[in-house]
């Protein structure tokens, strides 16, 4: 679920052009397009990625895609990665702000 903080309250953002509060069919795939992004965090590139806490800090990261019109602000991402065949992979939260 990805919400936007508006006059203080987080508001889901709905799911437009794949970029929102969606549902995604194969994260593993994805996850390997980005993961080098993280490899230098100690997030391991395999999937599923093993239990653990990991933590990020300072992260920037250049966006190569056009978001939909949501604008600058704070956001929170909650995320739980679901596997037909392992169940239950791992679950993410983020609080980011986008400038």
């Amino acid at each position: 679920m990805l919400e936007k903080k508006i006059a203080g309250f987080y508001v889901k953002i709905p799911c437009v052009d794949n970029v929102g509060s969606c549902t995604y069919s194969d994260i593993c795939k994805n996850w390997a397009k980005v993961c080098p992004e993280f490899a230098k965090y100690g997030i391991p590139c395999t999937c599923p990625i093993p239990a653990n806490t990991y933590t990020i800090t300072d992260f920037a990261a250049a966006i190569k895609t056009k978001i939909p019109a949501i604008g600058d602000g704070d956001y929170r991402v909650t995320a739980n990665i679901l596997s037909p065949t392992a169940g239950h992979m791992f679950c993410l939260y983020l609080e980011l702000t986008v400038k």
